[in-house]
């Protein structure tokens, strides 16, 4: 049977930073725990925290699934979780990096189940369920989960936003100020759909320029493409991972925000701060209080799982958007 000695031989990490990862401390960065990660798991390894413990019912232990290690609203939300259930409730927890495919977010969950944990928290992987998960969350007795920033499993508890309503705002704050060739950059077809309530509600039948989704990881030049292309006047980032390459493609051409192109993203993060980016965003306090009370009370049975929670999603005004 592996170690933890064998784990840090193969990654190339003291026997410490392989505890530091398992116990999720924020010390260790996201390169040397999904590096452990890996290695845990071509070893199968099961991490102990004694053996006493892993003999007792209850472990005390809430894991997490990072489905997007650069999204930084996402790894600095669950950070905070994970430390107030460290810090304040004594609770041990556990974080798995880097799960963007499915078979990685199945494997890591079993991984976890393994190992006895009470919740797993985790975020949905796009739009499209996957009926191996949903499977096994009909049928594990032992462990709860929660979902945060979806709805996509019903049998499920979730924590997500009012998307919807948030970027319907933003939409309807540019056309308000006289815009309508809106280039709305997204892979959310749901997020989209609140820019399409704001067009209804303002009286008009269709955006004068057609929503082209695309898919992560887009460049900075491919945004600049869709610029040149149509024109617009604003654009719309409708997720943080767009609006770095959206800015960037911006600027490339040699236009300036707000005088030649208004601009709002969705997550308030650093560089949206630095550069008065207005943004569709929400209270971080909401989510950690929220995701707390949620894990905690499925844990203790004070709740009845699933319990569905819509947090609110609201437009914060900078200087990004300039009238017609």
């Amino acid at each position: 049977m592996s170690t933890s000695k064998d784990v840090a031989q193969l990654a190339g990490v003291s026997p410490a930073t392989v505890s530091r990862v398992f116990r999720g401390e924020a010390i260790v960065s996201e390169k040397t725990r999904k590096l452990v990660m890996d290695c845990a798991r071509r070893l199968g390894y099961t991490p102990s925290l004694a053996a006493s413990v892993l003999k007792k019912q209850n472990n005390h232990t809430v894991a997490f699934l990072d489905p997007d290690p650069q999204n930084p609203f996402y790894i600095q939300t669950i950070s905070r979780i994970s430390d107030v259930l460290r810090e304040q409730y004594g609770y041990h927890t556990m974080m798995a990096p880097d799960t963007k495919y499915g078979h990685l977010v199945r494997e890591s969950i079993q991984f976890f189940l393994s190992y006895r944990v009470e919740c797993i928290v985790f975020s949905p992987i796009k739009n499209r369920s996957d009926p191996q998960l949903a499977e096994l969350f009909q049928t594990e007795q032992d462990c709860r989960f929660l979902q945060l920033h979806s709805k996509l499993y019903p049998q499920v508890s979730s924590l997500y936003y009012n998307d919807v309503a948030g970027m319907e705002e933003a939409t309807s704050c540019l056309l308000e100020n006289g815009h309508r060739r809106i280039l709305i950059v997204s892979d959310d077809r749901n997020r989209i759909r609140g820019c399409f309530d704001a067009y209804r509600a303002a009286g008009i039948a269709k955006p004068e320029i057609p929503v082209t989704p695309l898919p992560v990881g887009v460049s900075a030049e491919q945004v600049m493409e869709l610029i040149q292309r149509w024109q617009p006047t604003a654009v719309i980032a409708v997720a943080e991972m767009f609006g770095l390459p959206a800015y960037s493609a911006i600027t490339k051409l040699g236009l300036r925000v707000p005088e030649d192109i208004s601009l709002i993203v969705y997550d308030d993060t650093a560089w949206t701060k630095a550069l008065g980016i207005t943004v569709v965003t929400h209270s971080e306090e909401d989510v950690v209080n929220g995701a707390v009370d949620s894990i905690l009370g499925m844990i203790q049975g004070d709740i009845e799982s699933p319990r569905h929670t819509k947090l609110p999603a609201y437009l914060l005004h900078r200087d990004s958007v300039r009238r017609l």
